[in-house]
């Protein structure tokens, strides 16, 4: 296994995990090293360990692009495409040599504070970050204690991430039609359903805003698309 090149971890890493948020997820969970192990690698490579907490005061810096964090998700394109922290750029760790020389072009400071993961003991976050340490980034922390970032908060999908759960069914808020929610709130929308709310990508920040409401009023599955809503339907 390619992984296990980087850390050694002393478990038997069976397969990529498929781990995207609750409403978005289409693979079967994969058993994960214990949390102990990889919390122990990431204090043997000088790594802090961050928690769901921690991302989430950071998540205002993140959504305003203030330049002082930043965040990256190691999983697979397919499972950041379903879900992903808002604002958070995809580098698959198995491909970060193909991946990395598009990130470069963002000349993110190499002490800009980055953080990794989604809040689960999983070894692809620490790869990516051994692998950015190498190119001199300074400032790299761990998000690998949980809880699951989706689980306390919503999710950003990419366009194939929500046209997939257009098709799974759904409900369908598009933003510059119910800019207030008015309309959504009022139809009493089951709860448990997956939500996606759909707004143009220059307005991203009153989108995310939206979403935070949706959530907020109990609707724990819900999703934020950042683009043409034509391109999703």
């Amino acid at each position: 296994m390619k992984h296990a090149k980087y850390l050694l971890l002393p478990v038997a890493i069976l397969a990529v995990l498929g781990s995207g948020p609750a409403g978005a997820q289409s693979e079967p969970s994969i058993p994960l090293p214990p949390a102990e192990v990889i919390l122990k690698a990431a204090a043997d490579m000088g790594v802090e360990a961050v928690d769901s907490s921690y991302v989430l005061s950071k998540l205002p810096e993140l959504i305003a692009k203030s330049g002082k964090v930043f965040v990256i998700d190691a999983r697979p394109a397919r499972n950041y495409d379903e879900g992903h922290i808002p604002t958070a750029y995809n580098i698959y760790d198995a491909k970060f040599p193909i991946l990395y020389p598009e990130f470069e072009k963002l000349n993110i400071p190499k002490d800009t504070e980055i953080f990794l993961g989604i809040g689960r003991p999983c070894p692809m976050s620490l790869n990516d970050i051994k692998q950015l340490k190498e190119k001199g980034y300074t400032n790299l922390k761990a998000f690998v204690k949980g809880p699951v970032f989706f689980e306390r908060n919503y999710s950003e999908v990419t366009a194939k991430g929500a046209k997939k759960l257009i098709g799974n069914g759904a409900v369908l808020v598009n933003l510059k039609d119910d800019p207030a929610l008015d309309k959504f709130l009022a139809a009493n929308a089951e709860k448990d359903k997956p939500v996606l709310l759909v707004g143009d990508k220059v307005s991203a920040p009153t989108n995310y805003a939206a979403a935070a409401k949706v959530h907020g009023a109990g609707f724990k599955r819900t999703l934020v698309f950042n683009g043409d809503i034509a391109a999703i339907q």
